[in-house]
């Protein structure tokens, strides 16, 4: 049975725990790829959390996960969804993509994300949902997904 949990909007009082969400669970990818500027990162995380849809997800009450998007004229993008390790597994990502994939298609737009080429089990998990890689960098891959008559 697939774990419980709720999403709503981030609040400005989630500002730091989303951040301190983000570093726990990105930055090891971060170092590998350009390594870590605290200062950096705080100011782009505070950039992303102004221009972005940022909910927050409670799993018992307590935040153990966060989604950002990007709704653009052409598409939507899949800023960044991260979720404690001890919530993972269990159903959440799948559900949370499978709403914003059908959110996305009631636009009639292609929902786009980038995931670390060091995070191959991301890879994974996003393929399995229907993304295809669209471009292949030194630091990301970008996918896309498109609804279809078939999806």
């Amino acid at each position: 049975m697939p774990a419980a949990f709720e999403i709503r909007d981030a609040e400005p009082a989630d500002h730091e725990i989303v951040f301190d969400l983000y570093e726990a669970l990105f930055r090891h990818h971060v170092e590998q790829i350009w390594g870590w500027n605290q200062e950096w990162q705080i100011a782009n995380f505070a950039e992303e959390w102004r221009r972005a849809r940022t909910s927050v997800i409670l799993v018992e009450g307590a935040i153990a996960g966060y989604l950002q998007v990007q709704l653009e004229e052409d598409h939507s993008y899949l800023l960044s969804l991260g979720i404690l390790p001890a919530s993972q597994g269990v159903g959440i990502g799948y559900r949370i993509m499978e709403d914003l994939m059908d959110e996305t298609a009631l636009r009639g737009l292609p929902l786009r994300l980038s995931v670390f080429r060091t995070n191959p089990r991301a890879l994974r998990f996003y393929e399995a949902l229907g993304f295809q890689v669209t471009e292949a960098t030194p630091e990301f891959h970008r996918l896309e997904w498109q609804a279809t008559a078939s999806n």
